[in-house]
């Protein structure tokens, strides 16, 4: 982590990240990379999942891929492989129009399948309806923290 000029308190929190929370974070670094940012520069995500929901793909990975340990070298080359060649490949700046083509494949989903209204379906467009959303968040983390109670129970 010296090489890296990675902080040890920063070693520790990741081996927490699960998979969902690594791509995360990759993909964060695609974007730095995509829109120039550097050392001065913010870039936001979020760890969406825990390393504790995948002790059995730990554990298969261990085996097959490092002999069962996984130790300073296996670190470079993982860091080197996954970390260290991280380029802006499959990544796409979208105009507005770009913006809109992602929007409609949504379409089929969310009104075809779904039979979600159509205006409700456009209303997403706006940041108005995903800004509205946030009245919710209470609600939601109380959901969130009455279903952790019982399955926990």
């Amino acid at each position: 982590h010296e090489r890296k000029q990675v902080p040890e308190e920063t070693l520790k929190v990741l081996k927490h990240f699960g998979f969902s929370a690594i791509a995360n974070v990759i993909a964060a670094i695609k974007v730095a990379k995509l829109r120039g940012l550097g050392p001065n520069d913010a870039l936001i995500t979020i760890a969406t999942d825990g390393a504790d929901l995948y002790p059995s793909e730990r554990r298969k990975t261990l085996a097959k891929r490092f002999n069962g340990s996984f130790g300073t070298t296996d670190a470079a080359e993982v860091f080197a492989e996954h970390l260290g060649s991280v380029t802006t490949d499959h990544m796409l700046d979208c105009d507005e129009r770009d913006r809109n083509r992602v929007f409609n494949l949504g379409y089929y989903t969310w009104v075809e399948q779904q039979g979600t209204p159509l205006e409700v379906f456009e209303a997403r467009r706006s940041q108005t309806f995903w800004r509205d959303l946030r009245r919710f968040v209470p609600a939601w983390d109380a959901m969130i923290d009455d279903f952790n109670r019982r399955v926990a129970g």
